[in-house]
């Protein structure tokens, strides 16, 4: 009986743990317009190429956006909703933000 209890305990903590690592902001995310983001930790890969350390929390990231890029000295923030989207908003660099907040979805893979 122990047995049985210690093998089922085990098995709701694995599936546990496999549900708490699926709910990050980790991951590369896509705009209608065809930006993207990749997001691994506090290490963010911009559309451009350019990789930035970001503030970084399981479900939120913000940079300032780099040199080159369209915006560049503002704000990129991205907050996860669910595992299927996350809300960016884009500050300028005089601290007002530069549009209506977006939805963006994971990138879909190219075959």
């Amino acid at each position: 009986m122990r047995l049985k209890f210690a093998l089922l305990t085990a098995a709701l903590i694995c599936v546990s743990t496999q549900a708490a690592l699926a709910d990050r902001i980790d991951g590369t995310w896509c705009s209608t317009d065809g930006k993207s983001v990749s997001v691994d930790g506090p290490r963010v890969v911009t559309s451009r190429g350019n990789a930035v350390n970001a503030n970084y929390d399981r479900h939120h990231i913000d940079y300032v956006i780099p040199a080159g890029e369209p915006d560049e000295g503002g704000i990129f923030q991205a907050d996860q909703l669910n595992d299927n989207q996350i809300r960016v908003i884009l500050i300028g660099a005089d601290g007002k933000p530069k549009s209506e907040a977006e939805i963006w979805t994971p990138c879909k893979p190219v075959s």
